[in-house]
């Protein structure tokens, strides 16, 4: 049976491990849990939690508002419209369907205007499908160039640059010199591209998540730290 511990508004999952030497508070869409060490007396885990508590209030309500906005999101999935909006580089645009005869999809000011004929634009598939890959070609466009703007920088230029679609990442580096970048961080604000490019580039020479790579990172991106929250608080919103 798995240790729960109840308190007024949330329950908390208590998760030992033999391995685990401090405890360390998760909250997510699926409620908050709590990994310590094997032995750690419940006394001990309650008065943990107690000292977190506004911080655990205030992460169950972001988490409340992620969920609300995922349920709406599969309500109207492949729904695209006249006025649907979408996020471009942090911005808003705003959907505008022309019947034409031929097949468009280009940026004007704060819309995004698809053209294409009637039977094309009457079907959610397809007009999906026109809308991701604008989003996929620009993606390709500001990471590549990010990416020769930063090695200069970081001083390390990877082997081979992939633009991939990840549900769970944005960015990776393999051992052969190649990084990976999420296409859907178009969606994001620019200065948030920079960071996960630089992120990838560092690895390039340092291959960990230790104090040398988080050197490298603030010596390009001093303020990290503001764009590594940012993402990890907001990064679920990156869709469409």
């Amino acid at each position: 049976m798995p240790e729960v511990l109840t308190f007024d508004n949330y329950e908390v999952l208590v998760v030992r491990s033999k391995r685990r030497r401090t405890a360390s508070i998760k909250v997510d869409l699926e409620g908050v849990s709590i990994r310590v060490p094997q032995a750690l007396p419940l006394a001990e885990i309650r008065t943990l939690i107690d000292s977190k508590q506004r911080w655990i209030e205030n992460k169950l309500k972001t988490a409340a508002l992620q969920r609300q906005a995922l349920q709406a999101q599969a309500i109207n999935d492949g729904s695209l419209g006249n006025g649907s909006t979408l996020l471009y580089q942090g911005r808003k645009l705003s959907l505008a369907l022309e019947v034409k005869p031929a097949t468009q999809v280009y940026r004007h000011q704060n819309q995004l205007i698809v053209q294409a004929p009637a039977t094309v634009l009457s079907e959610p598939d397809e007009l999906r499908a026109l809308v991701e890959q604008w989003l996929y070609d620009r993606a390709v466009e500001e990471l590549t160039f990010c990416v020769n703007v930063y090695k200069q920088k970081v001083g390390a230029t990877p082997s081979r640059i992939q633009i991939k679609s990840y549900k769970a990442r944005w960015g990776s580096c393999k051992p052969d010199q190649s990084i990976q970048l999420n296409w859907r961080l178009i969606h994001a604000p620019i200065h948030i591209l920079d960071y996960v490019v630089v992120h990838e580039l560092c690895h390039l020479l340092e291959m960990n998540h230790g104090t040398r790579f988080w050197s490298e990172v603030r010596r390009v991106i001093p303020d990290y730290e503001m764009q590594r929250r940012w993402l990890k608080d907001n990064g679920w919103q990156l869709t469409f």
